[in-house]
Formats: C-alpha cells, sequence, structure tokens
C-alpha cells in the first residue's frame, strides 16, 4: 500500500520544482482523494464517477419534534442508498427536493417518518414525529486526509494509488508550473492523461450492479 511519503516522493521527482514543498505536495494528493471520492466527470459517460465502495457507511440521526430536518451525520459526502426506521422498516428517500416539496409543501405533517430527501448536508423527512425516532442511514463517508507521512489513500483501490493520485498531482501541478504558454503545457496534458486512464480503470472496477446507484447522484 503506498504511503503519503512514498506518494509524496514520487511526485518530487516528477515535478523537481523546490517552489512546491512537501506541504504543497501532500494538499495535492489529499485533494485528489476527496475529487475521486466525491465524484469526477466519467471517463465512460455523462455523468460523474462511482462512489468508492470502500468509503460506504452506515450512521444514524435523531429527528426531531418541532422540525422536519436535520443535519446529516458529519462524516456524510455522498449517496444516501438506504434509510430505516427504528424497527428497520426502509423509508423511501426522493431524488430531489422539488419531488419531495412538490408532495409535502409546507413540511408540517404530523407522525411517523415516511419520506427523506437530502439537500446538501441537511436531512428533510416527513412526517414530524411527536416522539424522536432514530433514523439508520447507509451512505459513502467523506475520506480521511493523510497527515502522517506513513497515512495511505483512504478509499482508493491499493493497485491504483499510485496511477490515480501521482498523476493527478503531477497534473495539477503542472498546469501551474505551464501557465502562460501557448495551449495546454505538455506535462499538463501528459499526466492529465495518464490520471484520466488510470480512473477509467478505476470505473471499470465497480461492480455493473452498483452503477445505478450512481449515475444521478
Amino acid at each position: 500500500m503506498a504511503t503519503l511519503a512514498t506518494l509524496r516522493s514520487l511526485v518530487s521527482n516528477i515535478v523537481q520544482d523546490s517552489s512546491f514543498d512537501n506541504t504543497d505536495i501532500d494538499g495535492y494528493l489529499n485533494r485528489g482523494v476527496s475529487e475521486i471520492a466525491g465524484g469526477l466527470q466519467s471517463t465512460l459517460g455523462s455523468f460523474i464517477t462511482p462512489s468508492l465502495p470502500e468509503l460506504f457507511s452506515i450512521s444514524t440521526v435523531t429527528t426531531d419534534t418541532s422540525l422536519a430536518s436535520v443535519s446529516m451525520p458529519a462524516t456524510y459526502h455522498r449517496n444516501l442508498q438506504f434509510v430505516s426506521n427504528s424497527s428497520g422498516q426502509e423509508i423511501e428517500i426522493y431524488n430531489s427536493m422539488i419531488e419531495f416539496a412538490e408532495d409535502y409543501p409546507l413540511m408540517d405533517g404530523s407522525g411517523s417518518v415516511k419520506s427523506v430527501v437530502v439537500q446538501g448536508n441537511t436531512l428533510y423527512y416527513q412526517d414530524i414525529p411527536t416522539v424522536a425516532e432514530t433514523l439508520t442511514l447507509h451512505f459513502y463517508r467523506l475520506p480521511v486526509d493523510m497527515s502522517a507521512s506513513d497515512g495511505t489513500p483512504d478509499g482508493i483501490p491499493l493497485h491504483l494509488q499510485v496511477p490515480l493520485l501521482v498523476n493527478y498531482a503531477g497534473w495539477q501541478i503542472f498546469q501551474l508550473i505551464e501557465d502562460g504558454m501557448e495551449g495546454q503545457g505538455v506535462n499538463t496534458i501528459r499526466y492529465k492523461t495518464f490520471f484520466n486512464e488510470a480512473l477509467r480503470t478505476l470505473e471499470l472496477s465497480i461492480p455493473f450492479d452498483a452503477r445505478s446507484l450512481y449515475l444521478g447522484d
């Protein structure tokens, strides 16, 4: 498994520019993990790349008895997949706030939670329970940044850690180095191409039966 120190060294050897120190390079590597986890323009079609399976998470929230919303868990990143009440009964998840608001324009219903929708980092629900309920949520969490030199990329498959992150950092750094040149610089194009090739491999490695879960997230 590639450590932060290893990835940093590989990027430094490629860039060979002392104006980019370890802190700068670490920032690009962590940003790469975050952007991949959050979803990028797919190399396979007009949609964003899938959630990383290793970042799947289960957590809970507690509803309020006077509000129709509650903050999502601090670790929430994307793609709410499943919600159940304290009895294990599945709750409907709406695809958009527009659809949710059409069915619940006042959001003032009283009773057990029947439906939810995520807007930003807030979970809206209807109806509003008279007694607080615990809802169980399945979603994909935020990746944890690498900070220690022996830290490893959270959620990135082992075989793609180097080709994804080293090429991502190289691409981003060379964009700055070659800024102002006529057209895109040679190295910018080179490492962007390498990154997209690795990203395509990542996408194809996601099980096919999971792809319907991310096409619209």
